[in-house]
């Protein structure tokens, strides 16, 4: 089997585009400077925050990974889940790609640490459970999207879901006209 990374960059180009339209969406939603990007990977979400001026903080599992985080020194390793923040708090705490990795359970854990750890926003990306990049991926839960919510909506009452799609583009020309599609009322 080929290692993570290997497997996750294959496709460079889509995951460019992934990335920066995310990045692009949940950057209207957010509220202050401070960020907290947890399972941040490689830390591509954030770099491109740090771009747009926000103060992230790195957390993830992956010692591996953190260590490609070459232009930052707030980085923190551990499970997001056991780990001790004490008293921080963070403007906004976000994960791209994250919860649909966490039984019901642990999901709820997540959320309620979270919780404790924003002044402002919680920002989850995740695919919709009946897209392609769901299934194709063994580690995600299956859980239904009406599961999803009801979850959220116990820890967080007063969550709003927005759904958000983020169409593969590697192509140029597809790129440009998903510019214009983002552009047009829906």
């Amino acid at each position: 089997m080929m290692p993570y990374d290997e497997q996750y960059f294959a496709k460079r180009s889509e995951i460019s585009h992934e990335v920066l339209t995310e990045v692009d969406w949940v950057r209207r939603f957010l509220r202050g400077k401070t960020v907290l990007d947890v399972a941040c990977g490689t830390g591509r979400h954030g770099y491109i925050l740090e771009y747009y001026g926000y103060e992230v903080t790195y957390f993830d599992l992956s010692e591996h990974a953190l260590k490609k985080i070459f232009w930052s020194n707030r980085k923190i390793c551990g499970d997001f889940l056991e780990y001790d923040f004490g008293d921080v708090k963070f403007d906004n705490v976000i994960s791209f790609h994250f919860i649909e990795h966490l039984t019901d359970k642990q999901l709820v854990r997540a959320l309620e640490k979270m919780k404790k750890l924003t002044r402002y926003r919680i920002i989850n990306v995740t695919p919709h459970p009946k897209s392609i990049v769901y299934d194709k991926d063994k580690t995600h839960v299956p859980r239904t999207f009406r599961r999803l919510v009801k979850i959220y909506l116990s820890v967080l009452p007063n969550t709003r879901i927005y759904s958000f799609d983020n169409k593969f583009r590697p192509h140029p020309l597809t790129w440009i006209k998903g510019c214009f599609e983002k552009l047009r009322p829906h």
